[in-house]
């Protein structure tokens, strides 16, 4: 075997000529340029998908459960330095998530020892007794019911109004036969016949297996309007920012729907949790 040729040139220094020095700066600014336009264009693109994501799109041909992520103390891990938040904070946390048709999911960092502490076990069980002493009791239980119309007639369609006031707040509803587009809106209301109902919650749900329809409603109390929304979907809490609210009648106007609005279930609660000052 002969002996390998030399390599052509003399020996590398290290070192690159003001030419070439020149040439590779400029490529690395305009390698730099690209990738500033690329990470603008990326940034604007990110922009636009998360206000899309958190409005949604009533056109949309997907349906992606809004799931609310967030720790039962300051940070996302256990320090020591930290305490669960307190009741009046997880409610507040649980009447914007899960009362405005999300998910929530609430986040238990263990300690350094691998377990749960009994601080934060402690809170989960304040917050659990908090939740079912607001929502075990429904004070329009019992109250009458009517609506614009019903489907199929009040006792053949098997979609009375009386269908919201029952347990099961998935199969069951109240569902108009069409009628009110005519005359503006839909209606249903409940009636105590006598005593005055005393709450500080509305409790409004879908059938939501037959899918998201309510676009625009409003709350009324003997007449007067006390709350207003949009979205109701699987479930919508209002705390009324007035506080506790006396009324023998009252009626949902839904207003714009996407087709004919089926209610499942509505509720009217007092929360003891919730002080409210004028």
């Amino acid at each position: 075997m002969g002996s390998p040729e030399p390599l052509a040139g003399p020996p590398s220094t290290g070192r690159r000529s003001p030419s070439e020095t020149e040439a590779t700066l400029s490529e690395f600014i305009n390698c730099k340029n690209i990738i500033k336009t690329l990470i603008a264009a990326n940034l604007k693109k990110l922009r636009i998908q998360c206000s899309y994501l958190n409005t949604g799109d009533p056109a949309g041909t997907d349906w992606v459960p809004a799931e609310c992520d967030v720790s039962i103390r300051t940070g996302w891990f256990w320090h020591k330095s930290q305490s669960p938040k307190n009741i009046t904070q997880l409610l507040e946390i649980y009447y914007h998530s899960v009362g405005r048709n999300c998910l929530l999911l609430l986040n238990v960092p263990p300690n350094t020892t691998g377990l749960i502490p009994d601080s934060d076990v402690e809170r989960l069980r304040e917050f659990r007794t908090a939740i079912d002493t607001i929502f075990s009791t429904n004070l329009a239980e019992g109250c009458s019911v009517r609506a614009s119309s019903s489907r199929g007639g009040r006792n053949n369609g098997g979609f009375a109004p009386e269908n919201v006031l029952d347990k099961d707040h998935l199969w069951t509803y109240w569902a108009p036969d069409g009628r009110e587009e005519r005359d503006g809106y839909y209606w249903i209301e409940i009636s105590s016949g006598g005593s005055s109902l005393k709450f500080n919650v509305i409790r409004v749900q879908e059938a939501i297996g037959l899918g998201q329809r309510i676009k625009r409603y409003e709350i009324h109390v003997d007449g007067e309007k006390i709350a207003n929304g949009t979205t109701i979907g699987y479930k919508r809490l209002h705390r009324l920012k007035r506080g506790v609210v006396g009324g023998r009648n009252v009626m949902i106007r839904v207003l714009e729907s996407r087709s004919v609005p089926l209610i499942s279930s509505f509720g009217l609660h007092y929360d003891p949790y919730y002080w409210h000052s004028k």
